[in-house]
C-alpha cells in the first residue's frame, strides 16, 4: 500500500481519506505523543521560547530545558551522562564521529538499522557484517580487527522483527581496550527494562565503560530528538568532537518541554508499562488465534507474511474497509520483502484488540491464507 496522507491522529486511530481507522502502526509505544500533559508542556514550552533555537547549542542555541533534558535522560537509562542531538539518525552519526578517533573498525549486526552503517562509513571507520544475532560470528571479527581499535553496532531491539540483540554475549566477544558496544535502542526504551530504562536494563548487564546507547525521543518517548548516553568521558567526547552535534540547531526547546513531561509521566506512572505490556500478552494471545506465529518477548512489535503477496494484499484491504489499519509495508531486516508490521501501544484496549482478532481471522480465511512463520 502507498504511505497514508494522515489528516488527524490519537494514541489509537487516524483519519485518511476521510475516514477514521483504528490503528495498529508506528512506535508511539506508550500513547504519550498525545498525552494532555506532554502536550500542555509543548504550549507553554512555545510561548516562553517560541519555535526554535535557530543556532547551535554550543554557541547561542542552547537553553536549561535542553540541559535538564539530558540529565533526566541519564537518569532514565541509568547511565552517567547523556547528550542530545536533532534526532534519533544523527545521534549515531554522533557517537560513530566521536567513536572513530579510537576505533578504526565498526562491527554491524546484518540487519543493523541503515543509519548505523551509515554513520560508520561516514565517520571513516571500516565496516564489516557479522551474522544476524550471532556473538559466534561478532567475535572471529573482533579478534581479526582488535589491534585497529573495534565497536560492535546493533540494534537493542529491532524494529522489523522485534528481536533482542544478545548485548551480554557481544560485550564479551570485546577486548578490555578500545573497544565499545554501541546499541541503538530506539525500540527498547520505555519498552524494556524493569522501569523502561531499555534493553541494557532489562538484560541486567553490569555497568562497563565500553557500553554506550544512542535513542530516539520520537518512539517510546512520543515527542522528537535524539540522545548519545553513556561514561561522562565518551558523552565529553561526542560534545568536543562531533560536527553533526557541534554545527546543527537542537531540537526545540517546546519539544523538549513536552519529552521532559512525557519521562516525568512514566517515571512517576507505572501503569503506562503495565498497559503496554498487558496489551502485549493480549496482542500475542489475538495473532495467536488466527493462528499468527508470534514471538516470546515483552516486545510490541508483531510481523509476519502470508503465502503470498495478493493474499497479504487481500488481508490488508479486508480490515481496512473493516476500519483497521494494519501496516503492510516493505523495510529492511524483515521477514519478507513486504510483510505486516503490526504494533499495540499502551492506550490501545481490550475490545480493539478482540475486534482486530475477529477481523484478521475472517480476513485470513477469506484470503484462503496460512500465515507463514517469522
Amino acid at each position: 500500500m502507498s504511505r497514508l496522507n494522515v489528516e488527524h491522529a490519537s494514541a489509537t486511530h487516524l483519519t485518511a481519506v476521510g475516514r477514521q481507522l483504528l490503528a495498529f502502526a508506528g512506535c508511539n509505544y506508550l500513547g504519550l505523543s498525545q498525552h494532555p500533559a506532554v502536550v500542555q508542556a509543548a504550549q507553554q514550552g512555545l510561548a516562553r521560547y517560541g519555535i526554535s533555537t535557530t543556532a547551535s547549542r554550543e554557541t547561542t542555541g542552547n537553553t536549561i530545558e535542553h540541559d535538564l533534558l539530558e540529565l533526566e535522560l541519564a537518569m532514565l537509562t541509568r547511565r552517567e551522562a547523556a547528550i542530545l542531538l536533532a534526532e534519533g539518525y544523527t545521534a549515531n552519526f554522533a557517537a560513530c564521529q566521536a567513536l572513530s578517533r579510537t576505533h578504526g573498525v565498526a562491527i554491524l549486526d546484518a540487519r543493523a538499522h541503515r543509519s548505523l552503517r551509515n554513520a560508520a562509513t561516514a565517520a571513516g571507520m571500516q565496516v564489516f557484517e557479522y551474522e544476524h544475532l550471532c556473538p559466534k560470528s561478532a567475535r572471529w571479527l573482533v579478534d581479526q580487527h582488535a589491534d585497529q581499535g573495534v565497536a560492535i553496532l546493533t540494534d537493542g531491539v529491532f524494529a522489523a522483527d522485534g528481536a533482542i540483540a544478545p548485548l551480554a554475549d557481544l560485550l564479551a566477544t570485546l577486548p578490555e581496550q578500545r573497544s565499545t558496544l554501541l546499541v541503538d535502542d530506539c525500540h527498547g526504551l520505555c519498552v524494556l527494562g524493569p522501569r523502561g530504562e531499555g534493553t541494557i536494563a532489562h538484560l541486567a548487564l553490569p555497568d562497563d565503560p565500553r557500553l554506550c546507547m544512542t535513542t530516539t525521543l520520537a518512539k517510546g518517548v512520543g515527542c522528537y530528538g535524539g540522545a548519545v548516553l553513556g561514561s561522562t568521558p565518551f558523552i565529553q567526547s561526542v560534545r568536543r568532537v562531533s560536527d553533526v552535534y557541534r554545527r546543527s540547531t537542537p531540537v526545540p526547546t517546546p519539544i523538549a518541554m513536552a519529552a521532559r513531561a512525557a519521562i516525568s509521566l512514566m517515571r512517576h506512572d507505572t501503569s503506562l508499562l503495565t498497559a503496554l505490556r498487558e496489551n502485549i500478552n493480549a496482542m500475542r494471545q489475538a495473532l495467536s488465534a488466527a493462528s499468527i506465529p508470534t514471538h516470546a518477548d515483552p516486545i510490541p512489535v508483531f510481523t509476519f507474511t502470508l503465502p503470498s503477496q495478493d493474499q497479504m494484499q487481500a488481508v490488508h484491504d479486508f480490515l481496512l474497509r473493516r476500519g483497521i489499519y494494519a501496516p503492510l509495508i516493505e523495510y529492511p531486516g524483515g521477514p519478507g520483502e513486504r510483510y505486516f508490521r503490526l504494533t499495540v501501544n499502551a492506550a490501545h484496549t481490550l475490545e480493539h484488540i478482540a475486534l482486530l482478532r475477529d477481523s484478521l481471522c475472517l480476513a485470513i480465511e477469506a484470503a484462503g491464507a496460512s500465515p507463514a512463520a517469522p
